[in-house]
């Protein structure tokens, strides 16, 4: 690891051990990146912090950590197959607001960018920027054609050191598995190379622009959704320049009452435009905190930042109005078949446990009022219970149920009656109506029995192929050990270990026989040779003594 990078892990190692993840930090053979007295305090600080839980500490950590460790947060609020609750409840507070970066060096990227003077794109500029994010931050401007448009600049340098962070995150990752031996459950390592994949795609302004274009033409018949215009001519990789959104931030309860806006009527608007977005458009704004929703005017909402996105084919469609339509029925039979259809509960899976707790989860939701029923924490425990199954589910599941979470926080704040199973059953049972009309039957057989076709129509090539193989003694099947891996590790440590220990007990024995043979020279009246040995079989054995106890395993 380069010198940099260590320099960060130190930073790292210590921010998490300030914040009270010392135990954490021993338990991953780091601890000797702390500094002496910090490690002194360790335990104390653990005992000083007691007062805020682990999530928040975690959170705080984030926060202090920088831009990746704040996205990677943001990450994790969407895998409650990974992370437990209330942490998940803490990541979805880490806010990506941090103190704004120089502007002139906004100005350097943008040249960079184009490779013009600024002057020649913008006629002014704001020097203080609207919002400062960790990857980017967005000034108001004005085009040399007058128009007003929002600026987004990416931070400079920001992906260098996203790059040295991910190196670092997946380091602690292997940690994690190598010393943490429960966390393999959760594939540490998976987590951040899904991260990696997604804080690349958000820092590619040129992806985000083209998702902001589908989004406009989605909704380019619906009053009720704005989505900003790109200006293509000055937009690039770390430049996005888009139409000036006026509006209202949907959380600010205060100023939209005063200005006359009906606060029920926009919670109705925001739940009923996302399940248009996920059910007929299979595309879905994936970030839906309250920052990146505005109120335009009465029964208008503006929607930014689409950086991250979901999306849904037509079968996880059909699949989700199932569930919805099993959760709003009551109907487990129903949602367990669904994951049957899907594909995803494993072969050894207890099937009597797994339905018995999903009935459980049915009678604790829904033994209350209609009303009081929170559908987010309700998934939210669906997933808990797959993650206890080893149940995989997809990531475009779990990003929904992630949106779900945000969007029922919000739209209560909006209108505390609002219930999102009401919301979305007119889109879920449109769907289950039209699965079963006879133009989307025949097209479902048509498409079988294309597929049958093209599997006959291969077959004689392919059997040609296997046949070929066999012939010129070239088929090989190869066999795939499952768990041998870390058993194949040990039995070499312990291989080794065994043929240390016997080099010292020769050592030993032979340092013995030299100094009863009396050999010469002589230190003390006895042989210097076998005294030699003595002390060199002695610094080993101490050596592996130390290493075993190291190991935690005798």
């Amino acid at each position: 690891m380069a010198y940099k990078s260590v320099g960060r892990l130190r930073e790292i190692v210590t921010v998490l051990a300030r914040h009270g993840f010392f135990p954490l930090m021993e338990r991953l053979h780091l601890s000797r990146l702390v500094s002496v007295p910090l490690r002194l305090m360790g335990r104390k600080i653990r005992r000083a912090k007691e007062g805020l839980s682990e999530p928040v500490r975690a959170r705080l950590a984030m926060e202090e950590l920088g831009p990746t460790f704040i996205k990677f947060g943001q990450i994790l609020s969407t895998r409650p197959d990974v992370v437990p609750h209330d942490f998940i409840i803490e990541f979805l507070k880490l806010q990506d607001s941090v103190k704004p970066y120089p502007f002139k060096d906004a100005v350097k990227v943008i040249e960079s960018q184009f490779g013009r003077p600024m002057g020649e794109m913008f006629s002014s500029i704001d020097e203080t920027p609207l919002a400062a994010a960790s990857i980017a931050q967005v000034h108001r401007a004005i085009t040399t054609g007058g128009t007003e448009v929002m600026v987004k600049v990416q931070r400079p340098g920001i992906e260098e050191t996203v790059e040295t962070d991910i190196a670092i995150l997946g380091y602690l990752a292997r940690l994690l598995v190598k010393y943490v031996p429960e966390s393999r459950l959760y594939d540490p390592s998976g987590v951040v190379e899904e991260f990696s994949s997604v804080i690349h795609r958000e820092m590619d302004f040129t992806l985000e622009a083209s998702y902001m274009e589908k989004f406009r033409e989605n909704f380019s018949g619906d009053p009720r959704v704005m989505v900003p215009k790109v200006y293509w001519e000055s937009t690039g990789q770390k430049v996005l320049t888009m139409e000036r959104v006026s509006g209202i931030k949907v959380d600010k309860l205060d100023s939209l009452k005063e200005a006359g806006i009906d606060t029920e009527r926009i919670a109705h608007v925001i739940a009923d435009v996302f399940f248009k977005q996920v059910f007929e458009f299979g595309l879905f704004h994936g970030d839906l905190h309250s920052g990146n929703i505005f109120v335009v005017s009465q029964g208008t909402i503006a929607l930014v930042d689409f950086g991250i996105v979901g999306r849904i084919g037509l079968e996880m469609k059909q699949n989700l109005a199932d569930i919805l339509i099993g959760l709003a029925s009551q109907d487990f039979d129903a949602m367990i078949k669904v994951y049957e259809r899907m594909g995803i509960l494993p072969e050894g899976i207890d099937r009597a446990s797994f339905e018995r707790e999903y009935y459980d989860i049915i009678v604790h939701y829904f033994g209350r009022p209609f009303k009081h029923v929170k559908i987010g924490e309700l998934l939210l425990d669906y997933i808990r219970l797959a993650a206890r199954h080893s149940v995989r589910l997809p990531r475009e599941l779990l990003l929904f149920d992630k949106c779900i979470i945000e969007l029922e926080g919000l739209v209560k704040l909006l209108y505390p009656d609002v219930n999102l199973l009401v919301e979305s059953e007119p889109y879920a049972r449109r769907l289950y109506v039209e699965r079963f009309a006879p133009a989307a039957i025949a097209g479902r057989a048509l498409s079988t029995a294309g597929g049958y076709a093209d599997l006959l129509a291969e077959f004689p090539s392919q059997a040609g192929r296997i046949m070929k193989k066999v012939m010129d003694d070239k088929l090989r099947i190869e066999f795939l050990h499952r768990g041998l891996e870390d058993f194949m590790g040990e039995v070499d440590r312990s291989s080794n270990r065994l043929t240390f220990a016997i080099i010292v007990a020769a050592l030993i024995i032979g340092s013995s026989m030299v100094i009863a043979a009396e050999a010469a020279p002589h230190v003390f009246g006895l042989s210097a040779l076998g005294l030699l040995g003595f002390v060199i079989a002695s610094v080993l054995g101490f050596w592996l003594a130390v290493q075993i106890l190291r190991s935690g395993k005798f």
